[in-house]
């Protein structure tokens, strides 16, 4: 009954929204805020930022993917693939993949779709990118040669929840990094109740104690009950907030809980903590 009335309202606000164009509106792009200085622990490689971008989408769209890459780093490398979601750009988690670039990882970003709720197979074309980035990876057609058996993805709100329907369906992930995990109004061609029971993997939860968008008693604990299998860490930031996740800083607001926390310093704790989680997961390259 719950699911159904969840469906209900979700089906009247995706009306709603559509008749008054608002898509935008709720989830703009922001402008990038790269940070002077990367808040993480750097590793001893340099590293290349490169798009590709190829004109047979998964959902049969041109589709682009922005790629870091260690310098001189042993290949094959271990691979992350950061799944994005609800209009967020790559840019926002630069320094995330920098700093794990600079530790030997081959970092795969694919762009999202546009976020259009007209559009009812919205978060399953996100994911069906996701799982081509991951192949594409395997192929070599991203200018590395990565290890299959060393592959990890992730993502922040609702791109980890678009992470782990990924990975419910291909294997070749090893481990999961999910940074404040959310659930959207209404599931776009996925069941979250299906995928999830699937994935069977280690994931890493990274939450914010001051989140008020996706506490950690809310959808994070849907998702760690639902994914039974998976040998679930949790790590909950001190004073952390939903929206210190991402550099941007446009989507914040005077209503957003107050913390003495910066944002570079809640950056620096999650990319840490990411790493040093994908390196006992999958090893970084030597």
């Amino acid at each position: 009954m719950h699911r159904f009335f969840q469906k209900h309202v979700a089906f009247m606000l995706i009306t709603l929204l559509a008749a008054t164009g608002c898509d935008m509106t709720i989830f703009p792009i922001w402008e990038p805020n790269i940070f002077e200085t990367n808040p993480a622990e750097l590793g001893t490689f340099g590293f290349n930022e490169a798009r590709f971008e190829i004109d047979d989408g998964a959902d049969g769209e041109p589709v682009g993917f922005t790629v870091f890459t260690p310098e001189g780093a042993t290949e094959p490398l271990p691979a992350f693939v950061w799944v994005l979601g609800s209009n967020v750009q790559a840019y926002y988690h630069q320094s995330l993949h920098e700093a794990l670039a600079s530790w030997g990882y081959a970092v795969i970003v694919p762009d999202t779709r546009l976020l259009t709720f007209t559009d009812f197979e919205y978060h399953k074309r996100n994911t069906d990118i996701a799982l081509q980035a991951v192949q594409k990876a395997v192929d070599g057609d991203f200018g590395v040669q990565v290890d299959a058996d060393r592959i990890a993805a992730g993502g922040y709100s609702i791109g980890g929840t678009m992470a782990a329907f990924a990975a419910a369906q291909d294997d070749r992930i090893k481990a999961l990094v999910f940074w404040a995990p959310s659930d959207a109004p209404f599931w776009t061609g996925v069941d979250p109740d299906a995928l999830l029971p699937m994935v069977d993997m280690p994931s890493l939860f990274l939450l914010a104690e001051f989140d008020n968008i996706t506490p950690s008693d809310g959808w994070p604990a849907t998702m760690q009950s639902l994914m039974a299998a998976s040998t679930k860490t949790v790590q909950t930031i001190e004073m952390g907030l939903h929206l210190f996740f991402q550099q941007p800083t446009g989507a914040d607001s005077e209503d957003d809980p107050e913390t003495t926390l910066t944002r570079e310093e809640q950056q620096g704790i999650a990319i840490n903590a990411t790493r040093a989680y994908l390196d006992e997961q999958i090893g970084a390259a030597p």
